[in-house]
């Protein structure tokens, strides 16, 4: 995979990630004599989510570079081991494996596809290791049998097929609608959400077409898609959505709609504009958890664009707040073992406390060390961890125009039986 051409420019990751040639930046905690506190991470930097996994890792290396500069944790500093997951269960789990067994990490960030988070959690939960993910959504993993080690910062799909639907029903007002979508955690369980929501609303599911990863034929779907003469097609894809979308289109399906956050990707689009023109895209639209308005997300915006001069990709914020809340959590537990930091992740995550955010993880982690209780409000929201350690986070809507991705409204989400999301 080329990197440069489908992502990141190399100059510009590098410069994202804060690598500098003389490595000076190891030197003050060298000199203390201290080895780094090493978080593992396995990303996609390659497969189906190649766009995701680069930024990410940016966004993870903001925060430990604030952390960092206020001196690290219990006085060392924290660094990433970054492994590829290559968007594939089997290449996740031989990387995670390799963390846990040689690296000895007690803390892997990742995945970003629950398709492959899940499969991880089978290395992760025997040996103790805390998995926080920022982008893992699929609802099957709220009741994971994890003994409570399994984490994530983005909030779970029941809370996105509820705006999905919405949108469809009320604001676009369909009837009628058909899914195609990735058969895995993520896929699946989001087209059964909304299809669930959808229904509730009055609204008519024609049909729930499924297809493997690594398929590159969708004509068998879109045929089932189209055989109930849907207003519209909702697409749950990763980066096969470009060669889904191109044969709809040549096929003159183009009632494909109600997109989500696996492919809210401007890459993607950029292609796509290639393949078949803006015409077919404009104001298709979709849906993705969003970046919370207010001190942390404007924080953690300004300091993204600084560094790739780009607005925030979908997820990073959720990837800054996950390695804060880690810092915090090791700094609070007084050691790097997973079982004390699970066991703190939610004491500096959730009320009471005083209220810290992106920009002010040296006073946290100074309020840490006084004892005294604190309560991070992230780039992504409140980041309040359930009993199932994930939060109640906003869900954002989005739209194209002109070829580009335009945000549109945010809906502010309530955890209950069952969750609400309302629009502003």
């Amino acid at each position: 995979m080329n990197l440069q051409k489908k992502t990141l420019r190399r100059r510009t990751f590098l410069k994202g990630l804060g690598i500098a040639a003389s490595g000076l930046a190891l030197r003050p905690f060298a000199s203390l004599g201290q080895q780094p506190i090493l978080i593992g991470s396995v990303i996609p930097l390659s497969g189906a989510l190649a766009s995701f996994g680069p930024r990410f890792q940016v966004a993870a290396q903001l925060a430990l570079d604030e952390v960092n500069a206020a001196g690290g944790v219990l006085g060392r500093r924290v660094e990433l081991i970054v492994r590829d997951s290559g968007t594939n269960p089997a290449q996740g789990v031989a990387a995670a494996t390799d963390l846990v067994n040689v690296n000895r990490v007690q803390v892997i960030f990742g995945a970003a596809a629950s398709g492959v988070t899940i499969p991880i959690s089978s290395v992760t939960v025997p040996a103790g290791v805390v998995l926080i993910s920022p982008s893992a959504t699929s609802p099957a993993i709220t009741n994971l049998n994890d003994n409570d080690l399994v984490f994530r910062t983005a909030p779970p799909d029941t809370l996105q097929g509820i705006v999905l639907a919405d949108l469809a029903f009320n604001t676009k007002r369909y009837r009628r609608i058909a899914i195609i979508a990735r058969n895995d955690a993520y896929g699946a369980g989001l087209a059964q959400a909304t299809a669930d929501n959808f229904r509730k609303l009055g609204g008519q599911v024609t049909a729930i077409a499924l297809y493997e990863r690594d398929v590159t034929d969708f004509s068998a779907q879109i045929a089932q898609a189209r055989g109930g003469n849907p207003d519209a097609i909702s697409l749950i894809t990763f980066d096969e959505g470009e060669a889904l979308i191109t044969q709809m289109v040549r096929a003159g399906a183009t009632n494909f709609d109600l997109l989500v956050d696996g492919n809210k990707n401007q890459d993607l689009i950029d292609r796509l504009v290639r393949s078949i023109g803006t015409a077919p895209l404009e104001g298709k639209g979709g849906t993705a958890p969003a970046l919370a308005p207010g001190a942390g997300g404007d924080a953690f915006a300004k300091a993204y664009k600084t560094r790739l001069n780009e607005d925030p990709f979908v997820f990073t914020p959720h990837s800054f707040d996950a390695l804060a809340i880690v810092c915090l959590a090791i700094q609070r537990a007084g050691d790097y073992n997973g079982l004390k930091i699970r066991d703190n992740l939610r004491v500096v995550a959730n009320p009471p406390g005083d209220v810290f955010t992106v920009g002010q993880l040296r006073q946290a982690l100074d309020a840490v060390k006084a004892n005294r209780d604190i309560n991070y409000e992230g780039a992504s929201g409140s980041v309040d961890l359930d009993r199932a350690g994930e939060p109640v986070g906003p869900v954002g809507t989005w739209t194209i125009r002109n070829g580009k991705i335009v945000e549109l409204e945010v809906y502010q989400c309530t955890a209950g039986d069952p969750p609400t999301c309302k629009k502003p």
